[in-house]
């Protein structure tokens, strides 16, 4: 059997939803506006989607290669405070950029900030219990204190998981369209002062696959279609009654008493208050 048989881009059917970044920019139709965000050399290739109207900008001197369409423009910026007006984009695309950001809830709103009502926000970011995020960030760790490189910066700044990459954007009006989840590809070794070693690396890790079963390339990423709908979709309660299991937020006065009764089948429960919350809780009443 030819590879060309077995070895296949992903379909698209007539029920599926485009969720990653090639199919959505396929999607958009002409003329839209797309925020490439910390877009580094492209986050894809421009020329390929010549009637889109596309901004890139990254925090790094990095832009896209030269010639650009009609219609690419390229700016140096923060994702956390984008010189942009409110509601320009179609769409924002942010291809794994959300793990390297330290304002995490800041750029978020920003991406909600600058989209239109009703658009399209694209997110990929790796999975941070998966084998390629925790030797990334070992890596970092190893190279800063290791080898003695103390102005490192640690790349992966942010970690996720499904749980917290949603609330995120839930909270702030987004709902979820569609994900994957994604195998890792270890491309971030490309770095010409890694490249060499990068066939070798993942040739270890595939004869561990092999020989053990467990598999280290799996579930590495998550890769989102969030739309904006203006509604809230994360709500969030603090404690469950022991007695009939209903959820309640408790809100205790300073100093807080010992328990807290339920509003609804009214047994009363412990309440377990630890000294970070307790400092709060003075400091705001103060």
């Amino acid at each position: 059997m030819s590879e060309a048989t077995w070895v296949k881009r992903p379909a698209v059917g007539p029920k599926d939803v485009r969720v990653f970044l090639r199919e959505i920019t396929a999607e958009l139709p002409a003329g839209s506006r797309v925020l490439d965000a910390g877009c580094g050399p492209g986050s894809w290739n421009y020329a390929e989607t010549p009637g889109l109207r596309i901004d890139g900008f990254d925090v790094l001197p990095i832009r896209p290669p030269k010639p650009w369409q009609a219609g690419v423009q390229w700016f140096r910026g923060d994702l956390a405070r984008l010189p942009i007006r409110d509601h320009v984009y179609d769409a924002v695309l942010v291809h794994y950029v959300f793990e390297h950001v330290t304002e995490l809830f800041a750029c978020a709103d920003e991406c909600l900030r600058v989209l239109k009502p009703g658009g399209l926000l694209y997110v990929s970011v790796p999975r941070a219990a998966a084998f390629d995020d925790r030797f990334y960030r070992f890596a970092g760790y190893f190279a800063k204190y290791a080898l003695l490189k103390f102005n490192k910066r640690i790349e992966h700044q942010q970690r996720f998981d499904f749980a917290s990459l949603t609330a995120l954007f839930y909270e702030r009006g987004f709902v979820l369209e569609g994900f994957a989840l994604v195998p890792a590809g270890f491309s971030w070794l490309n770095d010409p002062r890694t490249k060499p070693l990068q066939k070798a690396f993942v040739g270890v890790l595939g004869a561990v696959k092999q020989a053990t079963g467990l598999d280290p390339f799996e579930d590495a990423n998550f890769v989102c279609r969030f739309r904006h709908v203006d509604r809230v979709g994360l709500r969030r309660v603090t404690h469950v009654c022991r007695s009939c299991g209903e959820q309640s937020i408790v809100t205790p006065p300073e100093p807080p008493p010992a328990t807290w009764q339920c509003p609804f089948c009214g047994l009363e429960n412990g309440l377990y208050v630890p000294p970070a919350e307790r400092a709060r809780a003075r400091k705001g009443s103060g």
